[in-house]
C-alpha cells in the first residue's frame, strides 16, 4: 500500500514535467524559423562533411578524426548531428527541436537526481519528490537557458549535462549498493561519454567530491566509508582529468602552456581574464535569479579587469562571491543544500570561468552549474505550513511569466536582423553584433546600411582582439567595393592585414584589384593565400578566374579542376568550368 502513493506522486511528477517540455517547445517554435549563428554556421555549413545526408562509417571516421573544426573533436554530439541530417536533413528547425527534446530530457533526469539526493539528506520521500520536482522547474523553465537551447551546436554543453547527471545518479547508487557493478559501470560508462560529448565534464569527479562532502554518512558504511570514498574521489579529481584530455588528443604540454602562457589571440592576459571573470560568474547568478527578457542577450560584453582596484567593482565582485562561500561553509551543518547550490555552481565552473584563455564569456557555460542553485528554494517552500495554494499559485504564475520569456527569447532568435540588433543594443562593446548585423545588410544588398553599421561599431567597440577588428575592417572593405569606393575598398581591406592575415580578406582583395583590372596584384593576394592555406575554398576558383582576365583559357581550365577535386559541391566552380569548356576552341 506504501508504494501507491509514491508512484503515483512519480507519474504525476513525470507528467508535469512532459507538459513543461511541451510548453517549451510551444512558446520556443518561433525560435525554428531562424538561422543558424556563429559556430553553428561555421560547424554546418563550412564544413563539408553536413553539405550531403549521407551515412557511412567512413564519413562518420572523416568527420571525426580529419574534420578541422574544433567543435569535431566532441565525438557524440557530432555523431548526433550526422544521423539528424541523414533522417531528415540538418536545418536550424530541426536542430532546434531536438536540442528542446534533451532538455526536456535533462529536466527529467534532474527531477530524479534530486529526488534521490534529498533522501540521502533524510528528506522524506514525499517531500523529496515535491522538492525534487520544484526544483526541476524552475531550473528546466528558466528563460537563462534559452539562449544555450537555441544555439544549436551547444548541444554538445546539454548532452555532457545528460550525462554528467546520470553519472551523479550512478554514484548515488553506488552509496547504496557499494558492491554494485551496474552503478560503476554507469559511472564509468557516464563520465567517458561526458568527456566525449565536451571537455567540461572532467568536472564531474569534483562535483561527486563536493556531493560526498556535503552529505551525511550512509547507513551502510557509516564515517569510514564516507572518508574512503572522499579519499578515491580526490585521488580521481587529480588523475582521471588530465587522462580525460590525453584520451581527447591534448598533450600535458599543450595543456600547461594553454594554463600559463598569454595568448596571442586574446586582448587580455590570464590574469585579467582571472580578475574580470568575478564580475561575469556574479553577473551570471543575477540573470538566473532574475531572468527578466530585457536583461538577457547572447553576446556578453564586460570592460577588463586590469587589477583588483581597477574598476572597484572586481574587488567587490570577488569580495562577494568569497562571501558566499565562506558564509555557506559556515553554516553546512545547517543549510548543506545552500553549500552544495554555492559550491556547486562555482566549481563547475572551474574550467571555462578562471584564467584559461577562452572567450570572456558565454551563456550556455551555466548550463550545468546552476542545477542545484534552486534546490534549496524548492525544498524551503515545499516545507512551508501553509495552505498549498500559497506556494502553488505563485509558482504557476512564476512559471507563466518564464515561459513568457522563453517566447521573448525564441522571438529574437527567428529573424537574424532582429537577433544581431538584440546583441548590439544589449552588448554595445562586443564587435560581434556590428559584424553580423553588417553583413547581413551587405547581403541584402543594402551595402550603405551596412557601412553605417560598421562605422558604429569602430566608434564603440572596445577590448576586441586583432581578428574581430580585421574581420571588421574586411567587411568594411567589402561594403565600400559594392558601394564603388574602390580607394576606400583598398584602404579598408590593407588595415585589415594590419591587425590579421584573413584568408577571407585576401580572397576579397583579389576581387577588389580584378575590378580595377590590375590580375598582377589579385594574382599577388592569391599566391599570399596559398602560402598559408594552400586547400583553402575559392583559392583555386580566384585564381582561374584571374587566369580568365589574362585569355589563359588551358591554365583557368586547370585550376577549376583542381578546386572541384578538393571541393565537389562548388556550384560555382562547376558553372565556371562549363562555360569554359562551351568557349569556341579559337578562344
Amino acid at each position: 500500500m506504501l508504494r501507491h502513493p509514491a508512484l503515483r506522486r512519480i507519474i504525476l511528477s513525470i507528467a508535469l514535467l512532459l507538459i513543461a517540455s511541451a510548453a517549451i517547445i510551444t512558446v520556443s517554435w518561433e525560435s525554428t524559423n531562424g538561422h543558424f549563428y556563429l559556430d553553428s554556421e561555421g560547424h554546418f555549413r563550412s564544413v563539408p562533411y553536413f553539405s550531403e545526408p549521407s551515412l557511412s562509417w567512413q564519413k562518420i571516421h572523416k568527420t571525426l578524426f580529419d574534420n578541422p573544426y574544433p567543435a569535431a573533436q566532441r565525438p557524440i554530439p557530432t555523431l548526433f548531428f550526422l544521423i539528424e541530417n541523414n533522417i531528415v536533413g540538418l536545418t536550424p528547425k530541426s536542430g532546434r527541436i531536438i536540442n528542446i527534446l534533451i532538455h526536456g530530457l535533462n529536466i527529467i533526469i534532474l527531477f530524479f537526481l534530486c529526488r534521490r539526493l534529498l533522501t540521502h539528506f533524510g528528506q522524506t520521500q514525499r517531500n523529496a519528490d515535491r522538492a525534487a520536482l520544484l526544483c526541476a522547474l524552475l531550473w528546466g523553465l528558466n528563460p537563462f537557458h534559452a539562449d544555450t537551447v537555441f544555439y544549436v551546436i551547444q548541444r554538445m554543453t546539454t548532452l555532457s549535462a545528460t550525462f554528467y547527471l546520470l553519472g551523479c545518479i550512478a554514484y548515488l547508487h553506488t552509496r547504496e549498493s557499494p558492491r554494485s557493478w551496474i552503478g560503476w559501470s554507469a559511472l564509468v560508462a557516464s563520465f567517458a561519454a561526458g568527456m566525449a560529448s565536451k571537455e567540461n565534464a572532467a568536472l564531474l569527479p569534483l562535483g561527486l567530491l563536493a556531493l560526498e562532502f556535503v552529505l551525511p554518512a550512509d547507513s551502510i558504511g557509516g564515517a569510514k566509508a564516507r572518508k574512503m570514498r572522499l579519499a578515491w574521489l580526490l585521488g580521481a579529481v587529480v588523475i582521471i582529468p588530465p587522462l580525460g584530455a590525453l584520451a581527447l588528443g591534448y598533450s600535458p604540454a599543450q595543456i600547461i602552456q594553454g594554463l600559463l602562457k598569454d595568448s596571442s589571440n586574446r586582448v587580455f592576459t590570464n590574469t585579467e581574464r582571472l580578475l574580470t571573470q568575478g564580475r561575469v560568474l556574479l553577473h551570471y547568478l543575477s540573470l538566473l535569479l532574475f531572468p527578466h527578457p530585457d536583461r538577457l542577450a547572447f553576446v556578453l560584453k564586460y570592460p577588463l579587469s586590469h587589477s583588483l582596484f581597477n574598476p572597484i567593482s572586481t574587488l567587490i565582485s570577488w569580495g562577494s562571491i568569497a562571501a558566499l562561500l565562506i558564509t555557506s561553509t559556515r553554516y553546512i551543518k545547517r543549510q548543506p543544500l545552500l553549500w552544495l547550490a554555492i559550491f556547486w555552481f562555482f566549481i563547475n565552473h572551474l574550467l571555462e570561468s578562471t584564467f584559461i584563455q577562452l572567450e570572456m564569456a558565454f551563456i550556455h557555460r551555466n548550463y550545468l552549474p546552476s542545477i542545484f542553485l534552486f534546490l534549496p528554494i524548492a525544498c524551503w517552500l515545499t516545507q512551508q505550513k501553509k495552505p498549498q495554494l500559497t506556494v502553488i499559485a505563485p509558482m504557476a504564475i512564476l512559471m507563466i511569466l518564464f515561459l513568457i520569456s522563453w517566447n521573448s527569447r525564441a522571438i529574437v532568435w527567428s529573424n537574424p536582423a532582429r537577433f544581431w540588433e538584440d546583441s548590439i543594443e544589449k552588448a554595445p562593446g562586443s564587435l560581434r553584433g556590428y559584424i553580423n548585423l553588417g553583413v547581413l545588410w551587405d547581403i541584402k544588398n543594402q551595402p550603405a546600411k551596412s557601412m553605417a553599421i560598421f562605422q558604429q561599431g569602430v566608434k564603440s567597440a572596445y577590448d576586441e582582439n586583432r581578428v574581430a577588428w580585421a574581420s571588421l575592417y574586411c567587411n568594411m572593405g567589402i561594403a565600400a567595393m559594392h558601394l564603388e569606393q574602390y580607394s576606400a575598398a583598398q584602404a579598408y581591406m590593407s588595415k585589415s592585414l594590419t591587425h590579421s592575415l584573413m584568408p577571407g580578406c585576401l580572397i576579397n582583395i583579389a576581387k577588389l584589384n580584378l575590378k580595377l583590372n590590375n590580375p598582377r596584384m589579385a594574382m599577388r593576394a592569391i599566391d599570399e593565400l596559398a602560402k598559408k592555406w594552400p586547400r583553402y575554398r575559392k583559392l583555386h576558383l580566384m585564381r582561374a578566374r584571374v587566369y580568365l582576365t589574362v585569355n589563359q583559357l588551358t591554365a583557368a581550365r586547370a585550376e577549376l579542376l583542381q578546386e572541384l577535386t578538393l571541393f565537389p559541391q562548388n556550384i560555382e566552380a562547376d558553372n565556371l568550368l562549363k562555360m569554359i569548356n562551351d568557349l569556341p576552341p579559337n578562344q
